[in-house]
């Protein structure tokens, strides 16, 4: 469940456009909202958003509190922009210092906090994808921010460590509804079955005992490759105009 991607919605997000000249992708958000909706958990990511890095939304998962979504996007962009302004300013110092600059991007970003766990992945350097997940109840957590940039170990680990996992037998926070291995189908049977259904059934069982995060961060890599996949196939870029989001 965590890695399947619809694949009867191959133009999930962009169409052609001619005007005075050859044609051209550009991003068509309603499509891609559609996309979205088809992807969101209500138990594990109950909502997933694609803005640009500085808060603005392009395309996101509905019903939702629109008040609290441009909240989140704005803590989003805010500590999104804080690591990538950092890492430009230690690359600059190194450069200035004679030594080679470290030119690594950011492109995943973990956020934690008590209600919620937030994964950013960048799809472009002006597109962010969003998987906003549920927590455990009462979780007492600190804020806390995780940045991967190019070449560095995939958080969490997919690597059995006490301190990194959290049940899924717990229930969701209040603002998610409840979490269980039930829904994931994943319960071990009495006998295992043999081929390719063992293998799966192997699989959700590691799944679940690395924990909620290790799901929702599994589900933003399968969204991430799909979606940039198709902004590849159609030739698409953001264009730096983030006002003009359609070229």
């Amino acid at each position: 469940m965590e890695g399947n991607i619809p694949s009867s919605h191959q133009e999930v997000a962009l169409t052609n456009y001619r005007h005075k000249g050859p044609s051209f992708a550009m991003l068509n958000t309603v499509k891609l909202s559609e996309f979205l909706n088809l992807n969101v958990d209500q138990k594990l990511y109950p909502r997933l958003i694609v803005m640009t890095p500085n808060g603005t939304l392009m395309s996101y998962t509905t019903p939702t509190d629109i008040r609290e979504l441009r909240d989140q996007a704005a803590l989003i962009s805010m500590c999104w922009n804080d690591y990538t302004k950092a890492a430009k300013e230690k690359a600059h110092s190194i450069s200035m210092e004679g030594e080679s600059s470290d030119s690594r991007k950011l492109e995943t970003l973990t956020i934690e906090f008590d209600s919620a766990n937030i994964i950013v992945r960048s799809l472009q350097k002006k597109l962010l994808l969003v998987l906003v997940g549920g927590v455990p109840p009462k979780r007492q957590r600190e804020f806390k921010a995780t940045s991967e940039f190019t070449g560095d170990p995939r958080y969490p680990p997919e690597e059995l460590h006490q301190e990194t996992t959290e049940p899924l037998q717990e229930r969701a926070s209040t603002s998610a509804p409840e979490i269980s291995t039930q829904d994931f189908k994943a319960a071990a049977p009495s006998s295992l079955p043999t081929g390719s259904s063992a293998i799966e059934m192997n699989e959700k069982q590691k799944d679940i005992k690395l924990g909620i995060l290790h799901i929702q961060r599994k589900k933003a890599d399968a969204l991430a490759a799909y979606i940039t996949g198709e902004f590849n196939k159609a030739d698409f870029v953001m264009p730096d105009d983030a006002s003009n989001p359609f070229g």
